[in-house]
């Protein structure tokens, strides 16, 4: 069984942008900048892809809402809002992108 953890930024205007797991670290400790979201909101999701088996996958998702200041840096994370939440369609949309990848196996019929 193998974990993969995949970091998202879904913006207001309906942009949705992967970091990598290092890049996500940086930010959240502070000692990396996101200048194109300097004093702005944003929201994130985490997912979390585990390889049960050859066959199976369980995907586990999380989200946030992310505050930066003026210069990009990470103020705060936390719960959304009502007003910040990420959508079914968004949520579903970044699942697909993350399977893309993945060989698709059709039907079986009998």
């Amino acid at each position: 069984m193998s974990n993969h953890v995949r970091h998202f930024v879904l913006t207001g205007d309906g942009r949705i942008r992967e970091f990598s797991p290092e890049q996500a670290a940086r930010v959240a400790a502070g000692a990396s900048r996101m200048p194109e979201y300097a004093e702005s909101r944003v929201r994130y999701l985490q997912l979390t892809l585990e390889d049960e088996t050859d066959s199976e996958i369980r995907i586990q998702s999380a989200g946030a809402s992310i505050r930066f200041d003026a210069d990009g840096k990470m103020l705060e994370a936390g719960p959304s809002t009502p007003d910040d939440q990420i959508s079914g369609f968004e949520h579903d949309a970044v699942i697909q992108w993350v399977l893309r990848d993945r060989p698709a196996v059709g039907p079986t019929f009998h």
